[in-house]
């Protein structure tokens, strides 16, 4: 934990009244209030994803002019200490079947250590092939249609020749990068899909996967397959490269819900320079692009280009290189069949994470801290089980997978510590069965219930927004969430629903507060949801609305809210009508259908013309605590004790004119007497505490100096 939240938290419980109001002119990023805690990471092993296959990369001797070694053989696909633990091998598929024993040799290793084999093929034999056109799209080669049946064969005949030498392809691809083709042969989409559609069949010696694209980005050759049912029957796995694909590029629900699986089959990250593969800063990018593409593109395997070169996992000499460790994180513990679950993937700032189980009651999480400063991270198994060990391997700039067995934890839960750019693994042994967590409201009717307390509970920014947990105000407890860098209304704070609990087409209670300090009159806030329908499109539903004032809270509550009936990937969220100044919320709960949530009574919205005629423009930064110069001598006889604006009633505008007269100068003495509301000769911070309690409802005396 960084000495930032340290500090909040230690102060909260004895300056949080007096932030209340400081705040008003304090920016909130200056605020010693805001804690920068992260949330705890829930992991849910009943919600599942992908299959996990396995990590590895290419041996590829045509172009090395050497095959691995003995040695490196076991490095790479063995998995003790000092080994890569790959399971995956991608082997070339020469265009001259008298060199394909060139392929078998670590083939077969491979395999005898588990490991999958996949190949790929670059050319067409030469008297298949013509020139193309030159160029990345036009090719150093091309294939006629004419030969599409006789390139076929080709493939097939290439996956009996392995089976005959004791090899078992899992597949076999229909091109190596046919969109990036200057030395190789260029397939246009349309051709990969007619290939695949009328002549793929014809390859029986093993699974067919799809082209494998130089970049993620170029999906048509994938979206024209999807919408083709022959090449599709066909086609019986996707491959593609990651090459300048960026982790917003990675998602693809067309192809993740299609029920084959998308391999990454070719990267070197984040470069190729010569000996580069030990510069810790360059290396953590490996586990960040392992990572998101396991994440955010559902991948079921990620193999690296080269196995060993002095840019790769392996340096020349045989050793692990930073980036070969930074793949171990994931390759070692994350097995072949393992299955991807539901953990909270960005915790903090800079942090991502993952989880996988397996079948013998343990789950996997890989932790990667891009940050510069380091933390204590809690994790919680969210669905049930009981903890019975936890082991962790770490790598940093100066650790290699360095191993402390039997974590502390509590049975449910464990905290550890996340060191500036580092990247762990936990191996975590459960016991029990899991259910989905929230399956089951509470005694008051809630399956959830988010206080803020130190923890953001699974909300995040939408759009440029971010969030915090913050001190400077809260309804209950000792924390709200703030929202903030804002820069758009509909940037706000949203939260996933799990459609195994909130089930689309069936009615449930919401309800959230919200208020905020800086901005306008009074701002209008919206609880929505945002969802995918069965259009594919994306969806937004008003579940609820609410006007405040500057620092009051507002429920925006509704106990009957039916979801839409094709509801998926659901997020409940909230924004403001107009503006982008920072906001916060507070005690969001769901409940059964019907259940009152109690809150605070609505806010009381003043007319325009309660304004005072000129309200203050711009707060001052740095508020005096000291009383100001020229406090009232004197106070006149007629006024009501709150009433700073004179105008006979008690509201927030009040409150600007006593923060603007405490800052600065009052508009009369009168103005000044009204505002001492304690009554004790002075205008200070306390009278300001006091008015924003008795605006709060506080039970709180307004005082009037006499």
């Amino acid at each position: 934990m960084n000495l930032k939240s340290i500090f909040s938290r230690t102060i909260s419980a004895v300056t949080a009244s007096a932030m209340l109001i400081t705040g008003f002119a304090i920016a909130p990023q200056d605020n010693p209030m805001e804690s920068s805690a992260a949330s705890a990471v829930i992991v849910d092993t009943t919600t599942e994803y992908q299959t996990i296959r396995g990590f590895g990369g290419i041996n590829h001797p045509e172009w090395t002019g050497q095959d691995l070694t003995e040695a490196q053989r076991k490095t790479a696909f063995g998995n003790g200490d000092n080994q890569l633990g790959m399971s995956i091998l991608r082997v070339f598929v020469n265009p001259d079947k008298n060199q394909w024993n060139k392929a078998v040799a670590t083939a077969k290793y491979a395999q005898s250590q588990g490991a999958t084999i996949f190949a790929s093929p670059w050319e067409p034999p030469s008297n298949l092939a013509e020139k193309g056109t030159g160029g990345a799209r036009g090719g150093k080669l091309h294939l006629p249609k004419s030969n599409y049946a006789a390139y076929a064969q080709h493939l097939n005949d290439f996956g009996t020749y392995m089976k005959n030498q004791g090899v078992e392809l899992y597949s076999i691809s229909v091109q190596n990068e046919p969109d990036y083709a200057d030395e190789w042969t260029a397939w246009s989409s349309d051709e990969t899909t007619d290939f695949l559609a009328n002549y793929a069949d014809k390859i029986t010696s093993t699974r067919v996967m799809s082209p494998e694209t130089f970049q993620y980005t170029n999906k048509d050759y994938y979206s024209k397959i999807l919408n083709n049912s022959k090449a599709m029957a066909n086609c019986d796995l996707f491959g593609t490269h990651f090459y300048g694909t960026q982790r917003s590029q990675m998602d693809f629900p067309a192809l993740e819900n299609c029920g084959k699986e998308i391999w990454m089959t070719e990267v070197y990250v984040p470069n190729s320079h010569a000996d580069s593969n030990n510069i810790w800063s360059e290396a953590i990018q490996v586990s960040e692009n392992i990572h998101n593409g396991l994440v955010v593109g559902n991948m079921s395997a990620y193999v690296w280009w080269y196995i060993r070169r002095s840019y790769s996992p392996m340096s020349e000499d045989g050793t692990i290189s930073k980036r070969g460790y930074n793949m171990a994180h994931f390759s070692k513990w994350v097995r072949p069949g393992d299955i991807r679950i539901a953990a909270t993937e960005q915790p903090s700032s800079g942090v991502l994470v993952s989880a996988y189980k397996n079948d013998n009651k343990q789950v996997t999480i890989v932790a990667i801290n891009k940050g510069t400063e380091g933390y204590a991270q809690e994790f919680r198994i969210g669905s049930g089980e009981k903890i019975i060990d936890v082991d962790r391997w770490r790598t940093s700039a100066n650790e290699n997978i360095a191993l402390t067995e039997n974590l502390e934890n509590d049975g449910s839960s464990f905290f550890a510590q996340l060191p500036a750019s580092s990247v762990t693994t936990f191996v975590v042994s459960l016991e029990g069965s899991g259910t989905t967590p929230g399956s089951q409201p509470d005694e008051n009717g809630y399956y959830y219930h988010d206080t803020f307390e130190k923890d953001t509970f699974e909300w995040a920014g939408r759009g440029a927004a971010t969030v915090m947990t913050s001190g400077r105000t809260f309804y209950k407890g000792a924390e709200a969430l703030l929202v903030q860098e804002r820069t758009a209304t509909w940037n706000g704070a949203a939260k996933p629903l799990n459609s195994k609990v909130f089930k689309p087409g069936e009615t449930y209670s919401f309800s959230t507060l919200a208020t905020y300090f800086d901005g306008g009159p009074s701002t209008k806030f919206f609880m929505k949801l945002q969802y995918t329908g069965a259009d594919g499109e994306t969806h937004y539903s008003t579940i609820a609305e609410g006007e405040t004032i500057p620092g009051t809270w507002v429920q925006l509550a509704n106990a009957n809210y039916k979801i839409p009936e094709d509801a998926a990937d659901m997020q409940i969220y909230v924004e403001t009508e107009a503006g982008t100044e920072n906001f916060y919320i507070e005690e969001a709960i769901g409940a059964v259908a019907g259940t009152k949530i109690e809150g605070p009574a609505a806010p009381v919205i003043p007319e325009p013309t309660e304004a005072p005629t000129n309200p203050p423009t711009q707060a001052p930064t740095n508020p005096p605590t000291q009383a100001p110069t020229n406090p009232p001598t004197q106070a006149p006889a007629e006024f009501m004790p709150g009433d700073v604006d004179l105008n006979g009633a008690i509201n927030v505008y009040d409150l600007i004119c006593m923060r603007k007269g405490v800052t600065s100068s009052f508009a009369s003495n009168i103005s000044a007497a009204a505002a001492d509301v304690n009554a004790d000769g002075q205008n200070n911070v306390a009278d300001l505490v006091i008015l924003q309690q008795y605006l709060l409802g506080k039970k709180v005396e307004l005082k009037k100096a006499k």
